[in-house]
């Protein structure tokens, strides 16, 4: 029993120093990285990475991202707007630069969250927990957040 505990712990220790792309669903292929983790408590992450790509195939090609139409842009200017108070609020305004404006039809965006889910008595609400890979295909940048309270 204590060397699955030690056997996990290890295999935690490891996937937290990886950063971002480790289970992220970060395609191969990006030519340059800027990741941002912050760590609050416990369990509490706001992550904010960018990876820059030569083009737009990794994300034609992987069926987890989908191309995004002009009725997406309000949701996923949601999730970034929330991001932008989270690190107000964590004062850490100085490593994110996401303008919502660059959110257009054609980009590609994969999103994850627990909204709804369980979580003891109660439920997760929409902005509690969640991942968002957002692919601008103008500036070949991917944008990664990640913020769990």
């Amino acid at each position: 029993m204590k060397r699955i505990l030690a056997a996990s712990a290890v295999a935690l220790f490891i996937l937290f120093l990886s950063g971002c792309s480790a289970g992220a669903k970060v395609p191969d292929g990006f030519t340059n990285k800027e990741e941002h983790f912050g760590r609050a408590g416990l369990q509490d992450f706001t992550d904010y990475c960018k990876y820059s790509y030569n083009d737009n195939s990794p994300f034609e090609n992987d069926p987890d991202y989908r191309q995004i139409s002009g009725t997406d842009i309000a949701e996923i200017s949601g999730y970034f707007e929330n991001f932008r108070s989270c690190m107000e609020a964590l004062n850490r305004t100085d490593e994110y630069d996401f303008d919502t404006k660059c959110i257009t039809p054609g980009d590609y965006v994969y999103i994850t969250d627990k909204e709804g889910e369980r979580i003891g008595n109660s439920l997760y609400e929409k902005y509690d927990d969640y991942t968002v890979r957002f692919f601008d295909t103008d500036s070949r940048i991917l944008y990664y957040l990640h913020f769990n309270i």
